[in-house]
């Protein structure tokens, strides 16, 4: 039988409801190629973190103060997750510490030395974080919808 002739018991949802059947057979993906693509997000996550935490004592508003350290909370948790996925797809080491992309380095490293704060604001929030939930919709649509759906659901915004 083919995958596009396939009809589920009583119309339950087929796989879950994860994809369609014709959807889960294509086998154009590559477990090497997600976790490469997490340990990127990973990399500039967890540098946002880092900055975000660094700017909460130089920082005299209040209010920035509280968005910087709920915002580095909210990624925080997020590389936690990712950490965790890429632990599953790979053994040790992981390489989660190692810079994927020298240009990754760069913007981190630019973002961390804005001169004021609303230089980096629009560094983190109108770039970086842009650019991450982009990475993470392409990553989401690009993966196989039912071999890597924990990716999927990681790279949910």
């Amino acid at each position: 039988m083919k995958s596009e002739q396939y009809r589920s018991l009583h119309n339950l949802p087929s796989l879950a409801g994860l994809c369609s059947m014709q959807a889960a057979v294509q086998a154009d993906w590559s477990v090497e190629e997600s976790a490469e693509r997490l340990k990127r997000i990973h990399y500039v996550l967890k540098q946002l973190v880092e900055a975000l935490i660094a700017r909460i004592t130089s920082e005299p508003i209040y209010e920035l103060k509280t968005l910087f350290s709920h915002h580095a909370y909210i990624l925080s948790e997020q590389v936690t997750l990712i950490r965790h996925r890429v632990s599953e797809m790979r053994e040790p080491p992981l390489g989660l510490d190692k810079v994927p992309h020298p240009a990754l380095q760069l913007l981190v490293d630019e973002i961390a030395a804005s001169p004021s704060t609303f230089a980096f604001l629009a560094a983190c929030y109108e770039i970086a974080l842009r650019e991450v939930l982009e990475s993470c919709e392409r990553l989401r649509l690009d993966a196989h919808p039912l071999a890597d759906a924990p990716t999927v659901r990681v790279a949910k915004p």
